[in-house]
């Protein structure tokens, strides 16, 4: 099976090549849409992430192009990547001392039939109480860069989530179980062609 990943997140990398995948990177350059007007942050996640494999998978022969998109919710807001320190700082405010939503949407779409899967992985995350001294180290950290809601949860905003409802790794960036779940769909069983990395 040729594996396409239209992301160039290292962390999808990472959690792909942990399951043992092998897989070429070639990431989507589709500009990611506003949300319409009524959609569900799960309904956004999903199209999205539709959007980016059928651009890759438009350029390509053959093979099963993945794509992800995840987004970070706060009550009725969803957080995207922060512009800078400032924005980064309202975000993990607001974040602070509750509950929040992770939500990615995954899909596979097969290169020259365009044949596609697409679903969502949604997981609660609590935060717990930060002070502005932990607010201001984190961000002096630079990690918040690049990140959906302005925290990397692989890392060292680790320290601040003491709650998970949920797949871990959907928060991390990459929904596994979803994602085996639309590869049966697709009539691709994983579980016998998967070999873990030697550790």
């Amino acid at each position: 099976m040729k594996w396409i990943l239209a992301s160039a997140s290292p962390r999808r990398s990472e959690i792909l090549r942990n399951l043992g995948m092998r897989f070429v990177i070639d990431p989507s350059g589709v500009a990611e849409p506003e949300r319409a007007t009524g959609e569900s942050p799960s309904g956004y996640a999903a199209r999205v992430a539709r959007l980016k494999a059928s651009n890759v998978a438009q350029r390509r022969r053959s093979g099963i192009v993945i794509a992800a998109d995840t987004i970070v919710v706060a009550g009725d807001r969803i957080l995207g990547k922060p512009v800078d320190k400032d924005e980064a700082s309202a975000m993990l405010k607001r974040l602070a001392g509750r509950w929040h939503e992770v939500i990615s949407g995954v899909s596979l779409v097969e290169c020259g039939t365009l044949r596609s899967r697409s679903t969502h992985s949604r997981t609660r995350v609590h935060f717990r109480r930060l002070s502005a001294a932990e607010i201001g180290w984190y961000l002096d950290s630079g990690e918040y860069r690049d990140k959906a809601g302005a925290y990397g949860a692989q890392g060292l905003a680790s320290l601040f989530i003491d709650r998970i409802d949920g797949c871990f790794f959907n928060v991390v960036g990459f929904p596994v179980a979803a994602f085996e779940l639309i590869c049966r769909k697709m009539g691709i069983e994983l579980t016998g062609q998967l070999q873990p990395r030697s550790r």
